[in-house]
C-alpha cells in the first residue's frame, strides 16, 4: 500500500507544523529587532534609529518616563535611553549614547539658545573642557545646538558631542561619548535618523 501509515503521517504532519512554527518565531525575533531598534517618544512626537552594534541598557524606570516624556516635570536631567558597545570604558573602542530630557520650564529665564547651551554644559562631566563655541545643526529638520567636549584620561581622552533642542515643553539631549573622536562622528551619522513627522 502505498502512502504513510498513522503514526509515520502523524508524525510528520507534527514536524512540519514544528518547522513551520520555528519559521515563524525567526521571523517575528528578526521583525522584533528590527521594531525595537526604532525609539519612540510617543508624547513628544519623533521617532530615532541609535546605531547599530549597541546594547540597551535603558532601566525599565528609563523606559516608562520615555512613554510619558511630555508630562516630566522633575528637577534633574531624566535618562530616556542608554546605549553603548560592550567593551570597558577604558577601551579604545568603547563608545556610549544616552538620551536626557528636562523641563524647559525650569530654565524659564533663558531663551532657548541659551536653554540648550546651559543643558549641554550640565550634562557634559565636571572634569571636561568645552572645545569652542556651540553651533547650532540641523537634524530631522529641527535645529539642534551641539556642544564638543574632551577629557583627558591618560592615555586616553575621552570625547563628547552633546545636541539639545526643545520639543513639546522638553529639552531633548543626545549625549555621544567615546575614547574615539571617529566613533562619536560615526554615532552622529544616527541622528540623521530623527523623524518629527508633525513638522
Amino acid at each position: 500500500m502505498l502512502g504513510l501509515s498513522g503514526d509515520e503521517g502523524f508524525l510528520q504532519t507534527i514536524a512540519l507544523v514544528l518547522f513551520i512554527g520555528i519559521c515563524l518565531a525567526c521571523q517575528s525575533t528578526e521583525n522584533g529587532k528590527a521594531q525595537a531598534s526604532v525609539v519612540s517618544v510617543p508624547d513628544l512626537g519623533f521617532r530615532y534609529t541609535p546605531p547599530a552594534g549597541l546594547t540597551d541598557k535603558t532601566s525599565p524606570s528609563s523606559r516608562e518616563a520615555r512613554n510619558h516624556a511630555g508630562s516630566y516635570t522633575g528637577k534633574a536631567a531624566e535618562v530616556i535611553l542608554d546605549m553603548s558597545s560592550d567593551d570597558a570604558d577604558a577601551d579604545q573602542n568603547w563608545h556610549q549614547l544616552w538620551m536626557f530630557i528636562f523641563p524647559r520650564a525650569n530654565l524659564a529665564g533663558l531663551d532657548d539658545a541659551a536653554a540648550e547651551a546651559k543643558m549641554n554644559a550640565a550634562l557634559a562631566s565636571p572634569r571636561s573642557i568645552a572645545l569652542g563655541k556651540p553651533q547650532t545643526v540641523a537634524r530631522g529638520g529641527r535645529n539642534f545646538l551641539v556642544s564638543e567636549f574632551e577629557q583627558k584620561e591618560a592615555p586616553l581622552v575621552k570625547h563628547a558631542r552633546i545636541f539639545t533642542a526643545v520639543c513639546k515643553g522638553q529639552l531633548v539631549s543626545f549625549v555621544l561619548v567615546s575614547n574615539s573622536a571617529d566613533q562619536v562622528s560615526a554615532m552622529e551619522q544616527s541622528l540623521n535618523s530623527l523623524n518629527f513627522p508633525g513638522r
